[in-house]
Formats: C-alpha cells, sequence, structure tokens
C-alpha cells in the first residue's frame, strides 16, 4: 500500500506537521509506503526520515500573495506528483493542502482521498477568526465568505472519508458540512521523549501557547494576578512566541507582574520538556481548541492540567483525575484551581501520575498509526 500525504509545508514545528512525521514514520515501519507530498521544509527532514519518500514541490508559501497568484500552478505541481507516485490513497492534511486533496479527488474519482481534519476551514467557518484580522484582511474575508462556503462545501463533498483529531471537531463537521461523518484518530505523543519518573516540582505555573488572542494567555496573568492580591506571589513561566507578545509584557508590567512573569519565547525541545516536568501545573486557556497538544504533552510529563471546559481538552483531560477543567474565560476559576494545586501539593502528585496513564492508554502515535491502517486498508484498491 502506498498512502501519499499531502502538507503545506514544514518551515516550523507545528501540530499538523507533527502529525504527518511521526504517523508517516511508524507507518512505514508497519510496510505501508508513505510518500510526503509539500512544499519545502527543513534540510534535515530527508535525513531524519529516512525511509519516507519526500516530494518538494517549491513555490512561495501561503501567507503571501504570491502563493495565491500561483495556487493552480503549485497545484497542478502536486498533481502531477501524485499522478507519477500512483498512490492507494490520497490522505490531505491543512489548508491549504487540503485543497490540492479535494482537487485531486474530484478531478480523479477512482483514487481514494481521506481527510484530516486538524480543524475545519477556520479562516471561512470561524468567525472569531475573521473578526481577529487586519482591517483591510477582515473585509476581505467578510466580502469573500458567502462564495468561499460554497467551493468549500462542494469540495469537501468529494472526498471519501474524514478522519478528525476529536470528537469535538467530528461535531463541527457534521455542522458544517451536514452529512459528513467522521472517525476520530486522536494525535499522539511519544512518551519516550518525557522522564520514565515524575520530577520534582518547582514553585512555578506554566503556560506553553502560541501567543495569539485566541489562546487567552492573558487570562492567566490575571490569574496570577488575583493571587498576587491574596497575598500569593506565584512564578509564572510563558513559553511561546506571536504578535500578542508585546501586549502581554504591557498586560504583566501594568499588573505589577514582572518580577514573578517569565516570557521564554520559543526554546528548544529538551528545554520545553524540563519546564513541562518541573511545573507545579500547566495551564491552557485557550477557548474551542480542535485538540491541544500542550495538556497531552503536560500530562505525559507527569503534571496536571488546568484547561477549559471546551473543545479537544475535554477529552484528553479527565476532570478532578489527571487535571482540572474550567468555565471558559474565567479567571477567578483559574487562581482557584492554581491556588488548589498550590495547597494541595499531593493531590497534584497523584494527578500527574495519572495523566501520565492516561497518556499511554490513548495517546500515543503508535495508536494513531494503526487506527490509520485499520482506515486505508478499507478503502485501498
Amino acid at each position: 500500500m502506498h498512502v501519499a500525504y499531502l502538507q503545506p509545508h514544514f518551515t516550523y514545528p507545528g501540530g499538523s506537521g507533527n502529525f504527518v512525521l511521526e504517523t508517516a514514520e511508524r507507518l512505514v515501519q508497519q510496510g505501508v509506503d508513505v510518500s510526503i507530498i509539500t512544499q519545502t521544509g527543513t534540510p534535515d527532514l530527508p535525513k531524519k526520515y529516512p525511509k519516507i519518500q519526500f516530494k518538494f514541490v517549491g513555490g512561495p508559501l501561503p501567507n503571501t500573495i504570491s502563493y495565491w497568484m500561483n495556487y493552480f500552478r503549485i497545484y497542478k505541481r502536486v498533481a502531477r506528483v501524485i499522478g507519477e507516485i500512483n498512490p492507494d490513497i490520497v490522505f490531505p492534511q491543512v489548508f491549504p493542502a487540503n485543497y490540492w486533496g479535494f482537487l485531486y479527488k474530484k478531478n480523479n474519482p477512482a483514487v481514494p482521498c481521506i481527510w484530516y481534519v486538524h480543524d475545519p476551514n477556520v479562516f471561512i467557518h470561524d468567525k472569531r477568526w475573521i473578526d481577529g484580522l487586519p482591517s483591510t484582511m477582515r473585509f476581505l474575508a467578510r466580502s469573500s465568505n458567502p462564495l468561499m462556503k460554497v467551493i468549500d462545501t462542494n469540495l469537501v463533498s468529494h472526498i471519501d472519508c474524514a478522519l478528525v483529531n476529536s470528537k469535538y471537531i467530528a461535531e463541527l463537521c457534521r455542522k458544517i458540512y451536514g452529512v459528513l461523518e467522521a472517525e476520530v484518530v486522536y494525535p499522539g505523543v511519544d512518551v519516550s521523549e518525557f522522564p520514565t519518573c515524575p520530577k520534582g516540582k518547582e514553585d512555578y505555573i506554566l503556560c506553553v501557547s502560541r501567543l495569539t488572542k485566541f489562546k487567552r494567555t492573558d487570562l492567566v496573568l490575571d490569574a496570577v494576578s488575583l493571587l498576587k492580591q491574596k497575598g500569593i506571589n506565584k512564578k509564572l513561566v510563558i513559553v511561546g512566541d506571536g504578535e500578542e507578545k508585546g501586549n502581554l509584557m504591557e498586560q504583566s508590567q501594568k499588573l505589577g507582574l514582572t518580577d514573578t512573569v517569565t516570557f521564554a519565547g520559543k526554546i528548544n525541545r529538551d528545554l520545553l520538556i524540563s519546564y513541562y516536568g518541573r511545573a507545579q501545573c500547566v495551564v491552557f486557556p485557550s477557548v474551542d481548541e480542535p485538540f491541544g497538544i500542550v495538556p497531552i504533552e503536560a500530562q505525559a510529563a507527569w503534571t496536571p492540567v488546568i484547561a477549559t471546559r471546551s473543545g479537544g481538552p475535554m477529552e484528553s483531560v479527565i476532570d478532578g483525575e489527571t487535571g482540572f477543567l474550567v468555565e471558559p474565560n474565567s479567571a477567578d476559576e483559574l487562581t482557584e484551581k492554581i491556588l488548589y494545586f498550590d495547597q494541595n501539593s499531593e493531590v497534584a502528585e497523584a494527578m500527574g501520575i495519572a495523566g501520565r496513564r492516561n497518556i499511554e492508554n490513548m495517546f500515543s502515535w503508535d495508536r494513531a498509526s494503526e487506527q490509520l491502517l485499520e482506515v486505508f486498508m478499507r478503502y485501498a484498491h
């Protein structure tokens, strides 16, 4: 069996890119031929994954106007490569690579196309995402939205099967696309990256996130401020970067938290894993997150999680057992749960142990690749 993944690019680490590489590597180990068709990636990719066939088609990246001016030229390159390798399954991932797969399926109906939905196309279906754009882009997105919805729904109607990263996204797909039924294949964690037993905890909480408005890192700063008002100077480490970093640093200064809040920025993997393992807890305040890699990585590191009671984290964090789920946008409830862990270290330790078991049982890359293989075998000719 030959599977062709379609992924836009691998220019920086991300959830969809990790899903592609981790599952592809394990499918190869199970005897599947795997090609990854993408625009570009880091030079070490073919060396790091020598048994995967990488097909780089080049072209400007999707966040440029030049890309959209050359979209069909890039698609033709992708379609030519797919035709040359003649896969049994075409497996598109995130936008715009999913449209490569949808168009290919429309023009080649005999080739099975299975879409892995990391999230439905937010630039079309998520009003909050559109409202968060700069004014010019927001106007263009709003004015083109009715047409884009028609195009999107038409293209999705051609696929054979949809796989999703959470039950939350499965339900969202049913609402958006009507009759589209989707099977859940959870992303995983390579637990071998993480310590085999709990590390000694330190007196800080950790927030790992892209620093965007949607991730609500500002709520964690508010919670730390509320703790300070109670006489508790809780240290907070924020890992990540993004367009909201300046606003968050300004908020931290206004709240008088500069002595207790550390903006660590982008850090290497080993340091991130160390931060996960030593934190008292990990706070993940994002609302309606499609899945959320951070909560499962935190649990793999034996650390309890405080996440929002919405989206994917409701499926990965077991409330009261591996951490807590709190109401969206509630700094007060975040404060309450952080304070609980601060005052109940033995409970926090027990939740960390339960979280590690949860990941080992439900969220491994081996499990994800086995589920993928079962689906592929149903559709391959």
